[in-house]
């Protein structure tokens, strides 16, 4: 039976089988195959498996699916080999016993440069002029008959392509070096396969002279390089019986083809060059050949060099903008806890990534109160750092402009819900300090309780029955409030659940009960309640990498504790 095997992520080279009939793919966990990611709809796309095959429609999910580089629109039949994006979820169709489609060939061509779809054609297979193997990387340069005039090819090419780095300027120069080596060559193409989709792309040209129309190349040629690896010469490409019908052939009027396969050190396939010329008279011959494979190597090891060299400067761009982002997310949360007369107060903020969907803020109100926030937002990385952002906003001013605190939060619900922030959501819990009553009122969407300790150690949850759903679940939802007063000594906790998930070697949770036992214990002041929690959160991790954020906020009443 045909499946999808995932190709990326926690779940690589897992395979889901596909039955006959309707498999949905999304988040809800009655789908078939369930991608449990904020970011996928409930019912995010359909596999249709029946006699005939099988086919792929995206059921209108706001991030939409992507079939071999192309977004999903309608119903798209699946070949074998067709490779599916998620939302970052990577999949791949796998039919062994499915037949070839005639109609399809084995290469996607992306020309990359102009809006004109080639015309190809799937001619039966006929004599071609010559087939090449490449040399083995021990052999290829000084070796045989043609050592002379590999060697000048390879020389030639090094100096054309001389201090470059990058691949945009390594490639073209790299076609100056292979025409000024076959000076009977009037155009050359350099193809690489884009690893993310496997579409073999157009990345480089060179034309000598003027050319007239838009590029056709022939994918029955540059897909038979690919498939076999081996370096092909056509001798007269527009009159091969294998590319007689060949509409790209036949509109470039190419009389000589060369095409040889570039590949990695490990086998994998880079992509293709070709060079073709129109005059038969000066075409190629199989010396020409075998000069162009034996400088192969070393065109894969250039390419190779400029493609590693891009990776590690988008690699340290990312770094870069990821740093900034940090920079800025800090400068949203506040750099210290304010003061507040007879009370003491500890916070604490760590991003399992460089950027985190924690949020906490401290908002001045009326009547000298303090509101207390604390969110966490779905997801992690860049987009709930950006969401993060907007909520910071619209809880500031909701919670300024709207007296009442659980119209306030049913404000910033609504709010959120306007955002399109997909199928996103929030948690958020809020505790307004009044310093002069000592009383602590809280509305809580969604989040873990407020837990309160007293001053001789008592500690209960608060919050916790008061029903509020997360942010973004449901308009129109009302929240309800909850107060509590504060006696002298007495304190209480917001945090979110990178605390209580915060797991050990062995993928065991720190646990409320655990919070509870250590918030409990004798304290002298806020800071070291909040401490002594981290402290017993690394004891329980021993190392282990976080996977979450952790934020906690701490507010205690000055006074003695009892012995």
């Amino acid at each position: 039976m045909p499946t999808l095997e995932f190709l990326s992520g926690p779940r690589h080279a897992e395979r889901l089988v596909l039955e006959p009939g309707r498999v949905l793919i999304g988040r809800h966990p009655d789908c078939d195959l369930v991608l449990d990611l904020p970011a996928v709809s409930r019912q995010h796309a359909a596999v249709v498996v029946s006699a005939d095959g099988a086919t792929i429609e995206d059921l209108r999910s706001r991030n939409g699916t992507v079939v071999n580089g192309t977004s999903l629109a309608g119903r798209r039949r699946l070949l074998p080999g067709d490779e599916i994006g998620i939302c970052g979820q990577r999949l791949i169709y796998v039919d062994e016993t499915a037949a070839p489609d005639p109609s399809a060939a084995g290469c996607v061509l992306d020309t990359g440069f102009d809006d004109d779809e080639p015309a190809f054609s799937n001619e039966s297979d006929a004599m071609i002029v010559s087939e090449l193997a490449l040399p083995r990387p021990a052999a290829a340069g000084a070796r045989g008959k043609h050592a002379e005039a590999t060697l000048r090819a390879v020389l030639g090419i090094s100096r054309s392509i001389g201090p470059s780095t990058s691949l945009s300027e390594v490639l073209p120069r790299l076609l100056d070096g292979l025409l000024e080596a076959f000076p009977q060559a009037d155009r050359g193409f350099v193809l690489l396969v884009q690893p993310s989709t496997g579409r073999m792309t157009l990345r480089a040209r060179r034309l000598k002279g003027a050319d007239a129309g838009p590029v056709r190349l022939s994918r029955t040629l540059i897909d038979r390089v690919a498939t076999s690896g081996q370096a092909i010469l056509s001798a007269d490409a527009s009159s091969d019986t294998r590319f007689r019908a060949n509409e790209s052939v036949l509109v470039g009027r190419i009389r000589s083809v060369m095409c040889v396969p570039v590949s990695r050190g490990d086998g994998r396939l880079l992509g293709v060059i070709q060079l073709d010329s129109r005059d038969l008279r000066a075409g190629f011959d199989n010396d020409d050949l075998e000069v162009l494979a034996g400088v192969a190597g070393q065109v894969a090891q250039a390419i190779e060099r400029a493609m590693t060299h891009d990776e590690e400067v988008e690699r340290e761009q990312l770094n870069r903008d990821l740093e900034i982002a940090h920079r800025v997310q800090q400068g949203l949360l506040p750099s210290r806890p304010p003061d507040v007369p007879g009370y003491e107060i500890f916070d604490y903020y760590e991003a399992a990534r460089h950027v985190g969907g924690d949020f906490f803020a401290y908002v001045p109100l009326a009547g000298d109160r303090l509101a207390v926030v604390l969110a966490d937002v779905s997801g992690k990385g860049v987009a709930a750092a950006l969401l993060m952002a907007a909520l910071s906003a619209d809880v500031r001013y909701c919670l300024a402009s709207e007296p009442d605190l659980a119209q306030a939060i049913s404000r910033i619900n609504e709010s959120f819900l306007r955002g399109g922030w997909d199928d996103r959501f929030a948690t958020l819990v809020v505790a307004v300090l009044d310093p002069a009553s000592h009383v602590v009122t809280i509305c809580n969407a969604g989040h873990l309780p407020v837990f309160v300790r007293t001053a001789e150690g008592g500690v209960r949850a608060v919050s916790s029955d008061l029903g509020g759903l997360p942010l973004g679940m449901q308009a129109g939802h009302s929240y309800h409030s909850c107060t509590l007063e504060l006696a002298p000594g007495e304190a209480f906790l917001v945090c979110t659940d990178g605390v209580t998930e915060a797991m050990d070697h062995e993928g065991r949770c720190y646990g409320i009960d655990r919070l509870e036992v250590a918030l409990g214990l004798p304290i002298e002041s806020a800071a070291s309640l909040g401490k002594r929690i981290l402290a017993d959160i690394d004891r329980h991790t021993a190392g282990a990498p976080g996977s979450d954020d952790v934020c906690l906020v701490c507010v205690r009443r000055a006074g003695a504790c009892p012995a």
